[in-house]
């Protein structure tokens, strides 16, 4: 027993001196990622900085320019937005691939270079009166641009826009469009959150496996730290018979306060380095049974757009207080409809080529479409949703549109589908394992319940408080560690 009690001391002493710095950083970093997150191109960043999309510029119809280049007709998406001031049809392959043509001559877009890059810098809503976009160069991979969703665009062109806010653009050389935005304030505040909060130096996120790996061992030995730590702190522990008639702790100085501080906030500490955990999903905890995408087919009736089935731009659009910026093309049940985008958020979907009378049509068919999702189990209810729940709510920059409507089903998962009541888009997917997702990652890590998330402040304040308890819990692990090397 006693070489079992030395082994424990022994072993959380040294995963203590290991652990003590990460644990500080990770509750530091936290608070500033609670105001200021990673670098992305939102969609309402995306929206405007997107040039005018002129209907009355585009002189060619997809059917004319798939036909007139003999590309390939069958295609996996089909959108219509502007490429350096020019409407351009941008085709999805079924295998990953994009062709871009422009819709006023019918040329095919064969890439962006230093002058097309500059050239969409300066035209992109990003640029204002004063700024000078300078070309920076053509980059692989940097510090903002790790994330795997931009590997189609590599490599990307790099333009700084010389504005007051340090704004630097990353444009696709596939696409020629813009795909990340970073100004001088997210790039200082984010190495000092996200950098140091996910450990994500692009040297290492670069290599995903390694970096998983990484991030899944040190929350390991977190929380076998945590546990260590608990067994020892009980053990030592006397609220009732107290040491020298006064405290419940054998110890003094900084560890008296390791003692008590740690035994106080284990159960927010070891929940917070548990969903942390969570956060990479780990063994497959919260993978699937089923395929979304398989379902989401069956709701649109097919995965893939022909030549024959695909609506022309309507000769005339419905008005709108916002710019033009982009036209999708969509299936709902096998029928073919579009949706126009415009800068300020709104979304219309459009079933003719001659009116704009689709929303008519629009709730029977995602009813009707719903049931689909899943046919081989009950559809039990589609309702309106107007307000956010604890299942669908918005954080930080994740669009999230009112009112939806929410399939609700009776298969083994428990499914629901979260649809756009305004273009019938399936926004979202809610299983069990995304459920367990939802709770033992979001929850505990972020405390994102709906009744604290919709007081805020309380939910700052809350956070704040027990962010800062953490802090001073791992300060006093740091000062016990210190102490230890320096004897």
């Amino acid at each position: 027993m006693k070489q079992i009690k030395r082994a424990l001391f022994l072993t959380h002493r040294w995963l203590g001196i290991v652990m003590c710095a990460f644990f500080f950083l990770w509750f530091a970093s936290g608070i500033v990622m609670m105001y200021v997150e990673y670098p992305e191109l939102t969609r309402d960043e995306r929206l405007k900085s997107l040039p005018l999309l002129d209907p009355d510029s585009i002189k060619h119809s997809p059917h004319s320019v798939v036909e007139g280049l003999n590309i390939p007709s069958v295609f996996s998406s089909l959108s219509l937005s502007s490429v350096q001031g020019r409407p351009a049809y941008h085709f999805g392959s079924p295998d990953l691939e994009t062709t871009i043509v422009f819709a006023d001559t019918a040329q095919i877009f064969t890439g962006a270079d230093r002058e097309g890059a500059l050239e969409e810098a300066t035209l992109s809503g990003f640029s204002r009166l004063g700024s000078e976009p300078k070309y920076e160069g053509l980059i692989e991979i940097d510090q903002w641009t790790v994330t795997s969703s931009l590997n189609r665009h590599r490599p990307l062109h790099k333009v700084s826009l010389g504005d007051q806010k340090g704004t630097s653009l990353y444009i696709s050389s596939l696409t020629g469009q813009v795909v990340r935005d970073t100004n001088r304030r997210e790039r200082f505040w984010n190495w000092l959150g996200s950098t140091i909060h996910w450990i994500y130096p692009y040297q290492l996120r670069k290599h995903n496996a390694l970096w998983r790996d990484v991030i899944v061992y040190l929350s390991i030995l977190g929380l076998f730290s945590i546990l260590t730590g608990t067994i020892i702190g009980l053990i030592r522990l006397r609220p009732f018979r107290k040491f020298k008639g006064t405290s419940a702790s054998p110890y003094s100085g900084w560890m008296w306060w390791h003692h008590i501080s740690g035994l106080l906030s284990v159960i927010f500490v070891s929940t917070f380095m548990f969903s942390g955990l969570m956060s990479m999903g780990p063994w497959g905890v919260f993978q699937s049974s089923s395929s979304a995408q398989d379902q989401i087919s069956n709701y649109t009736g097919q995965s893939i757009f022909r030549l024959t089935s695909i609506p022309g731009v309507p000769l005339r659009l419905e008005q709108s207080n916002s710019p033009l910026k982009e036209i999708t093309w969509h299936h709902i049940d096998s029928v073919p409809y579009l949706i126009t985008h415009y800068e300020n958020g709104d979304r219309k979907a459009v079933f003719n080529e001659s009116d704009n009378e689709g929303n008519l049509h629009l709730v029977g068919l995602i009813k009707k479409a719903a049931a689909q999702l899943l046919p081989d189990n009950r559809l039990l209810s589609v309702d309106m949703v107007d307000d956010f729940d604890d299942f669908y709510y918005e954080r930080h920059n994740n669009f999230r549109p009112l009112p939806i409507f929410r399939a609700r089903f009776d298969d083994s998962e428990s499914t629901w589908y979260h649809i756009d009541s305004q273009t019938g888009v399936p926004i979202s997917r809610v299983t069990d394992a995304s459920r367990r997702e939802r709770w033992l990652f979001n929850g505990l890590h972020s405390l994102d319940f709906q009744i604290l998330w919709n007081r805020r402040p309380l939910w700052d304040f809350v956070v704040i408080l027990l962010s800062l308890a953490g802090m001073g819990f791992s300060a006093t692990s740091i000062a016990v560690g210190l102490r230890y090397l320096r004897s």
